[in-house]
């Protein structure tokens, strides 16, 4: 393939999120940068632009495989189910592809692990596509911390309160899910899926490298649930990485209340604030200086020409597999610190809302999350009736859930 050609790609699930990434490459202002040789999506007519997919004459598939059997890809984008990240992606890498994967990495360890290997088998790359990594601004915060601008990191806490209502839970027959009826792992929570982003990057800003994560070498965390699904619907926990940096997370999706993502990172010589009102990520300096990096979300699809500069010898990806699986170690410590899943108590539940768009609340639980935020502390050590503490979980180690 000509170093100037267009870089082929398949687009692997077009609906859901997928829908995002056919939109950027069938509106390229740059059509010479890549273009789409195949689809591979067994509900393709959920696709918003089906039509015009066909139209241009891109083939269509049920099965990644029905795809290689007649065809090749320099890079397959893949937007699938959580638990379906590992088997494509692998697939992918085995016919010669390099990937990119809708985040997060998968539901369990034990295939971020098999990612990681099928990928430096393959010499291709395995990039995961938390947009933040991506962004100038989250770049150039990094930066400075490697450079030592804003002294030793200390504590990194974040905090998202994004209500989801039955729809939400509705749309498809994984959401809030643990396991599919064939017993394959998903873990979908807001700390899996919606707000995983915000937990990468606090490991991925730490990370020694400028595309590497540190990863927690130990954790405790509350998992709750008040909607009906076998997963929980509100986590929170305390993580340590192995240079002593604290990392707290506050997560729900049962709050009357929509606010965040917002974060307080502190440093030796710095703190580093950034919420979804102003959008911009700002340096609070010790001797009283500023330094402003900007919106982490600017320019969204960046992840995918990045990846295509990529196949074309460009820059190394900025977050890979083995990046993200900081997140998964993560998220799996945290299913096993709190199990089982705690139920809020019932009288503190309420479903406001019309038909098809109820929200389930939990009376106060906003309060609790922000005042455990803002005191750095999780809900049971602040002495809250309902919260129950999970036990700690060492993760040096951890190379299977459960």
């Amino acid at each position: 393939m000509s170093e100037t050609s267009p870089v082929t790609v398949v687009l692997v699930a077009v609906g859901g999120y997928g829908h995002t990434y056919v939109n950027a490459l069938l509106d390229q202002p740059q059509p010479e940068r890549a273009r789409v040789v195949g689809v591979v999506d067994p509900f393709a007519d959920g696709c918003k632009r089906i039509a015009e997919i066909r139209q241009r004459g891109i083939p269509i598939y049920a099965d990644i495989e029905e795809f290689y059997a007649r065809h090749q890809a320099e890079l397959a984008v893949i937007s699938s189910p959580i638990h379906l990240h590992c088997r494509l992606t692998c697939a992918a890498l085995g016919y010669g592809s390099h990937v990119l994967c809708e985040k997060p990495v998968a539901g369990t360890i034990q295939e971020a692990r098999q990612m990681q290997a099928a990928s430096a088998r393959s010499g291709r790359f395995a990039a995961i596509g938390y947009q933040w990594s991506f962004s100038p601004a989250v770049q150039a915060l990094k930066r400075d911390l490697l450079a030592g601008r804003l002294g030793a990191p200390k504590r990194l806490r974040t905090l998202v309160l994004w209500p989801r209502n039955e729809a939400y839970y509705g749309r498809n027959n994984w959401a809030g899910g643990l396991q599919t009826a064939a017993g394959d792992w998903i873990l979908d929570s807001p700390v899996n899926n919606a707000t995983a982003h915000y937990l990468h990057n606090m490991f991925y800003v730490l990370g020694e490298e400028p595309t590497e994560s540190a990863m927690p070498i130990r954790l405790t965390a509350e998992l709750y649930r008040a909607n009906p699904i076998s997963n929980y619907d509100t986590g929170v926990v305390r993580a340590w990485t192995a240079s002593g940096v604290e990392v707290l997370f506050y997560s729900t999706h049962t709050t009357a209340l929509l606010r965040g993502p917002e974060f307080v990172y502190e440093f030796g010589n710095a703190c580093v604030r950034y919420d979804a009102v102003s959008k911009q990520i700002v340096a609070e300096l010790a001797d009283g200086t500023r330094r402003e990096y900007g919106s982490p979300d600017v320019d969204t699809p960046r992840k995918l020409w990045d990846c295509v500069a990529a196949v074309r010898g460009g820059p190394a990806v900025a977050c890979d597999v083995t990046a993200a699986t900081a997140q998964t170690l993560c998220m799996n410590g945290m299913q096993e610190s709190a199990t089982p899943i705690a139920g809020f108590p019932p009288e503190l539940l309420s479903r406001p809302g019309a038909d098809g768009a109820r929200v389930t609340v939990v009376a106060g639980l906003d309060d609790i999350l922000i005042g455990a935020y803002d005191a750095g502390r999780l809900p049971a050590e602040l002495g809250v009736p309902w919260a129950v503490s999970g036990r700690e979980v060492d993760l040096r180690g951890y190379d299977r859930f459960p």
